[in-house]
């Protein structure tokens, strides 16, 4: 039996710099689980980052009237993106593999939306639905689970949901064996779909953890069609920290690769040294890996480290790719 429950997210939004009345969400067993600590949530870096895009875009002069949010699971990043662009968005199109979970997340997202707003639910993978349904927007944005499923997991459970994806979903888009072999086969079939549902100009948004070299992630953006800029740079700990480390750990041995995670609480304590706030736009990711490379570990040892009960972590980044 499925069992849903009320989750208090106000803190998130208030922790981001967002002004809102008391907020909260049902839950369901297939929705990734809203964590206690902000931190440990990746919608609080969604947040935070659509507040920067926000500033850019103004500084652009563009209007953003049309959003799509892939794999939107429970709505906590749909809810922070209708209040950042509350004034000007007029229709919000999110997608999930799930339909029972769609049902929810609608609900959520609607009950603190403005009555004004078109909010759009489509069931498929990455952009395929939108692009199905005729639909373009001004910014696409995606949280995209990484990690290529193996069939033992459990993929109706929100935890896995969020970390595995079936092969067969992103294998029609041929990614190059250097992408695969980073666990990047995912989103570089979410970039070249979303090529599809934008024009010239506008943006897709991915949030990475920063597990891979940086200088792939260029790659990654020149080869599916954009110019790449950076949004904010963060820092977590690893949660879902098991099936993580095993997931990353597997690709270690089967891809000859080295994943990058960092001993947290040293890992802490460098970038209070560094007064860095986290997330912030004012460093960037190569700055803070070589701030953080002395604590730098592979999957493998992060999984020794689980087992020993050290907290390990890894880089948070939301990346802008704007359509050439």
């Amino acid at each position: 039996m499925q069992i849903s429950k009320t989750v208090d997210i106000t803190p998130l939004f208030k922790q981001a710099g967002i002004d809102v009345p008391s907020l909260s969400i049902i839950e369901t067993p297939g929705m990734y689980p809203y964590k206690e600590k902000v931190e440990d949530n990746w919608a609080y870096y969604t947040a935070v980052g659509c507040k920067r895009l926000k500033e850019i875009f103004a500084s652009e002069g563009k209007t953003i009237r049309n959003i799509g949010i892939i794999g939107i699971c429970s709505g906590v990043e749909g809810i922070a993106i209708v209040q950042i662009f509350r004034s000007e968005l007029r229709r919000l199109i999110v997608t999930d593999v799930d339909d029972e979970i769609l049902e929810g997340t609608i609900k959520n997202i609607g009950r603190d939306s403005p009555s004004s707003l078109e909010l759009i639910p489509l069931v498929g993978s990455f952009c395929e639905p939108i692009e199905e349904a005729g639909y373009h927007v001004d910014f696409v944005h995606g949280n995209i689970p990484n990690l290529p499923s193996t069939g033992k997991e459990d993929l109706t459970r929100g935890a896995e949901k969020g970390t595995f994806l079936p092969s067969s979903l992103y294998e029609g888009y041929e990614p190059p064996k250097k992408f695969v072999r980073w666990a990047m086969s995912a989103q570089f079939a979410y970039l070249q779909s979303a090529e599809k549902i934008l024009k010239a100009g506008d943006s897709v948004i991915t949030e990475l953890g920063g597990r891979m070299p940086l200088s792939l992630v260029k790659e990654l953006f020149d080869e599916t069609g954009y110019e790449l800029q950076e949004i904010i740079v963060g820092f977590k700990e690893q949660t879902e920290a098991l099936i993580d480390f095993e997931g990353y750990h597997r690709l270690e041995q089967e891809c000859d690769v080295t994943f990058e995670f960092y001993l947290f609480n040293e890992s802490q304590k460098i970038l209070k040294e560094h007064h860095s706030i986290n997330p912030s736009h004012d460093m960037t990711g190569e700055q803070v890996k070589n701030w953080l490379a002395p604590y730098k570990i592979s999957a493998g040892q992060a999984l020794e480290c689980y087992h020993q009960g050290i907290p390990v972590g890894h880089m948070v980044h939301l990346f802008r790719g704007i359509k050439k």
